[in-house]
């Protein structure tokens, strides 16, 4: 396996913006930093303000570049509005730079999916943190009348790509007909979220092509997620048992900041990555199906209140 750390040490973004969703804590935190260390302006959202404070300390511990601005907001992107106010904040701290990389990786356990038993309330918050959120910042940023993503910006949504098989219910996207009735499958959702990721990742590409959109796996990372009050049992075991083979956040920060801002990366044009620097293979549906792709997009410009 490549020298991912030796590799990016060679990278310099002192010219970059770059904004961290998801950027207080976990694998996001560690993006954040080893992108202020290369020198970029950072721009960090999350919940947590004591997080936060920690990590822009971090950042500013470690870049080299003075002029860099190293930011936080507040905001709860379980929440409609907060993803929108979210957007304004961007733009008001890109100003007329823009934003050159946009890196997505709030979500997970914490966003109160696995609350067991769902309920409504969870399971819109669990959809809002970790897809809707994901679909209507971009596209805000796009479409805004001097878009935040201008032409060869990176869009990258860090989740689980490929997930193969699953039926798209566009009469019950969030589950919450099945929630209601008892029926709900905790794996089905689990898995069905991150296909929905693939098919709106695919389309952005096809709708904006100026701005190349990924989605990456980071494989297994010891971020200490499922350790979180709210957990059930089972993932907290399986997140202890699996923390013993991940790759620090750190470690994997390397891999990330290569697949999305590496020049042999970027010449490769993938949109499906692996966390050994690999392509992945995604249903046939996310690339050949522009019919699902097209009802999917709508189905969240709806949720997410934005106009096409």
């Amino acid at each position: 396996m490549p020298d991912y750390h030796t590799l990016t040490s060679k990278y310099e973004f002192t010219s970059n913006n770059v904004v961290v969703v998801g950027g207080t804590s976990g694998i996001g935190a560690a993006i954040a930093i080893r992108f202020a260390e290369l020198g970029a302006s950072v721009f960090i959202v999350g919940r947590s303000s004591s997080a936060a404070a920690e990590v822009v300390s971090k950042m500013r511990a470690v870049s080299k570049n003075d002029s860099a601005s190293l930011e936080f907001a507040k905001r709860d992107l379980s929440i409609v509005d907060e993803m929108k106010a979210t957007v304004e904040e961007i733009a008001t701290w890109a100003g007329a730079s823009g934003v050159q990389y946009l890196i997505q990786s709030q979500g997970g356990p914490a966003s109160g999916m696995v609350t067991v038993p769902p309920t409504v309330k969870s399971m819109t918050m669990g959809f809002n943190v970790q897809i809707l959120s994901h679909f209507v910042i971009p596209y805000l940023l796009i479409n805004r009348p001097e878009p935040v993503l201008r032409n060869w910006a990176q869009v990258c949504n860090i989740a689980r790509p490929g997930e193969k098989g699953r039926p798209i219910d566009l009469d019950d996207f969030r589950f919450l007909k099945s929630v209601e009735a008892g029926t709900f499958k905790l794996r089905s959702g689990l898995m069905t979220f991150p296909f929905i990721l693939d098919l709106f990742t695919q389309e952005f590409n096809a709708r904006a092509p100026g701005v190349h959109t990924t989605h990456i796996y980071p494989g297994t990372v010891s971020t200490g997620l499922y350790e979180r009050p709210g957990v059930p049992w089972w993932l907290r075991l399986i997140g202890s048992i699996l923390s013993w083979f991940g790759r620090t956040p750190a470690q994997y920060a390397d891999i990330a900041v290569w697949e999305i801002a590496g020049t042999e990366a970027k010449s490769l044009t993938r949109t499906f990555w692996d966390q050994h620097g690999r392509e992945v293979d995604v249903d046939e549906r996310v690339k050949n199906d522009t019919q699902l792709r097209d009802a999917v997009w709508e189905k969240l410009l709806q949720l997410g209140d934005v106009q096409p």
